[in-house]
């Protein structure tokens, strides 16, 4: 695979070829003509003659050490051909384990069952991922606190040059004894009593809905709730979890099949259908758990509780009011002009919410009726810039909004007085959550989601709470 090469690197690498028979701090010639690159966490035997080393990327810390290689085209300076970084980290295993997630490896497996075969490089073994595209090996070497990490770019694996260079690593890890925290399934999942709040002359509440089995997750932001009834929807990584919520509790029914794992968003109208949307796919409708409909050509969608029509947007004020009927829609233009950027949009019966930046990039929650008139505007308590909203709504008191930036709850009254502002810690005694999404449910109330790392830091999971009393 070819990659663009910067014109400071071919420089660079001008440089290394000329100097390539040289000693420096960090490169040696050794007696078989080779070069070898010293660090403090690994050495590597190299072919100088093969690969261009750019010590100016190199790391030569005493928690983190790293190099980087390539081949360079020979027909263009300023593509390469094979790229290979090598990096060792005194680091918490968190990373690492996210990893194991990302290019799918089971943790329980990985550490209970030891399922998954190793190689053996420089003196420790590693698992290898490749996927035709990424050629990794990595690892976790936990009695030295270590994370090893060989990242290759090439069209071929397979390719003899990089099973030589593979040869020439020596891994120099000390046993110091450590022990890693626990694991997701040792930890201590997260739980949280009833907590009420004033705010103003109202007092909100919250009540934490147990799940029956946690849900840990390492996307903090793209997580969204839908409620239909007694029924809530919970969309967690790409998949789309059926719940039934009763007595506080979140009971698991069952897993609905999406045909693509990159929805981001699902959202509930009042005839029970779902609509999800996200990632540049169709707008797909489930009804019953079943597609009822898909529609093309529309980015997000922030539906109103009628079904009829939703607001197509993006990032731009320039926006599309899509009306559904017959299995088919129409756009029509609506240009949001106050606002600057779009953050998030959500639609409820009388509001459309557009909360963004303004020309100065400040963030607010622009207030449109569904004709695209501007009704009101929402600030902190000195008029000034938001965090960033994740959900509005707005019942006989006014209005109330989640910023997950600033991990509050904030209200304001129907003439869009600011009222008050509520933190996390007071109202869900959470630590640094992030508010990814809310629904409201039939009763009025609002089921909210967000992403909390437990204390113990063995996993990040998703909670879920009611707030009722605005």
């Amino acid at each position: 695979m070819k990659k663009l090469l910067a014109l400071a690197l071919v420089l660079v690498m001008l440089l290394s070829l000329t100097a390539c028979g040289g000693k420096d701090d960090n490169t040696t010639d050794t007696p078989t003509g080779g070069s070898a690159i010293e660090t403090g966490l690994f050495t590597l035997n190299y072919d100088a003659g093969v690969w261009t080393y750019y010590e100016e990327e190199t790391s030569n810390e005493e928690d983190y050490c790293s190099v980087l290689l390539q081949i360079p085209d020979p027909e263009d300076s300023e593509y390469y051909l094979i790229e290979a970084e090598i990096e060792v980290s005194i680091d918490e295993p968190y990373d690492f384990r996210e990893d194991l997630v990302y290019y799918g490896f089971d943790q329980y497996e990985y550490e209970v069952n030891k399922k998954y075969e190793t190689v053996s490089i420089g003196g420790v073994d590693l698992l290898k991922y490749d996927d035709g595209y990424t050629l990794k090996y990595f690892n976790r070497i936990e009695n030295a606190g270590a994370t090893v990490e060989i990242d290759i770019d090439a069209d071929d694996s397979s390719d003899a040059r990089i099973a030589d260079l593979l040869n020439g690593i020596k891994f120099n890890l000390t046993d110091i004894g450590n022990e890693d925290g626990p694991w997701e399934w040792e930890g201590t999942p997260f739980s949280a009593s009833a907590k009420s709040a004033p705010a103003g002359s109202l007092t909100i509440e919250s009540n934490w809905i147990e799940l029956d089995e946690y849900i840990s997750t390492y996307e903090t932001f793209d997580h969204s709730v839908a409620a239909v009834k007694d029924t809530v929807y919970l969309l967690v990584d790409g998949e789309l979890r059926k719940y039934t919520l009763s007595g506080g509790k979140l009971t698991f029914v069952n897993t609905i099949t999406l045909d693509e794992d990159d929805y981001t968003s699902v959202e509930a109208t009042s005839d029970g259908t779902l609509w999800l949307s996200g990632s540049m796919n169709d707008i797909v409708c489930l009804k019953n758990d079943t597609v009822s409909a898909t529609y093309e050509d529309i980015d997000d969608l922030a539906m109103h509780p009628s079904g009829s029509w939703g607001i197509d947007y993006f990032t731009s004020s320039e926006c599309e009011k899509i009306t559904f009927s017959g299995g088919t829609y129409t756009a029509t233009a609506m240009n949001f002009a106050e606002v600057d950027t779009i953050m998030h949009l959500n639609v409820d019966e009388n509001n459309i919410y557009v909360c963004g930046s303004d020309a100065d990039s400040n963030h607010k929650v622009f207030v449109y009726g569904a004709d695209g008139k501007l009704k009101t505007t929402l600030c902190d308590a000195e008029g000034e810039s938001l965090g960033s909203i994740t959900f509005m709504a707005q019942s006989k008191n006014g209005y109330i909004g989640f910023d997950g930036n600033m991990r509050d709850v904030l209200l304001w009254d129907n003439n869009g007085k600011f009222v008050a502002e509520i933190s996390d810690s007071d109202l869900f005694s959470t630590s640094y959550p992030w508010f990814c999404n809310s629904a409201l449910l039939s009763d009025g109330s609002i089921v909210t989601i967000m992403t909390e790392e437990r204390e113990d830091r063995s996993a990040t999971e998703l909670i879920v709470f009611t707030v009722k009393g605005f």
